[in-house]
């Protein structure tokens, strides 16, 4: 059984990065297709920073996982 916060990690990292792939398959491409520059130009800070802390949180999940304490 993993712990509360080692659960949440995961559970962060799976919905961030469903976001974040959302994101340039989807929002980005939609709005420039509708001429939205503005919000594709949102949309790709948005993506940047779910991508800057989905890093984070797989490096502490691989730093846990290397320590054994990833439980």
């Amino acid at each position: 059984m993993q712990t509360e916060c080692n659960y949440d990690k995961t559970k962060l990292l799976h919905q961030l990065s469903a976001m974040s792939h959302f994101i340039s398959k989807h929002a980005i491409p939609d709005a420039q297709k509708d001429e939205h520059p503005l919000c594709a130009s949102e949309y790709g800070e948005l993506k940047a920073d779910l991508d800057k802390h989905i890093l984070k949180l797989q490096a502490a999940v691989v730093g846990l996982s290397k320590e054994d304490k990833y439980k």
